[in-house]
């Protein structure tokens, strides 16, 4: 028994349509993907400023401690015994979350900035803040 195609019809149209259905629905699994991995970026972002936040504050906690339980109460001198347990704390570890950036602590007088340095290719964060002489009191 063969089977005969009319004159006026077209064979194989099916199947065309079925392969531009499969392109245009790989172009949106193809974007789709991308968008996930955009968003997984600007998440680990998020994460690691967060983190960067979090030490700059430390920093700052621990520099208020040190003022706390200076004899003299004066703010010369804090940074220089505060920023080595500082910079260990958050950057030596391997386990740390900020292992694979860097941080610097740095101060005059009773004004002082931490800087910690993302490896996301943006500016460092950069956080000031000034504690009270307590020399005067």
């Amino acid at each position: 028994m063969a089977y005969r195609i009319a004159a006026g019809r077209q064979a194989g149209f099916g199947l065309i349509e079925v392969l531009v259905a499969l392109v245009v629905l790989a172009f949106g699994l193809l974007g789709m993907a991308a968008l996930q991995l955009n968003a997984l970026k600007s998440a680990t972002q998020s994460y690691q400023r967060s983190v960067a936040t979090l030490a700059a504050i430390d920093a700052q906690e621990r520099l208020w401690a040190a003022l706390a339980n200076s004899p003299d109460g004066n703010c010369s001198g804090l940074t220089a015994s505060v920023r080595s347990d500082w910079q260990t704390a958050w950057f030596a570890d391997s386990q740390t979350p900020l292992a694979a950036l860097s941080g610097h602590l740095k101060g005059s007088g009773c004004t002082f900035e931490v800087e910690v340095t993302l490896n996301d290719g943006n500016p460092a964060y950069s956080y000031t803040f000034r504690l009270p002489d307590l020399s005067d009191a």
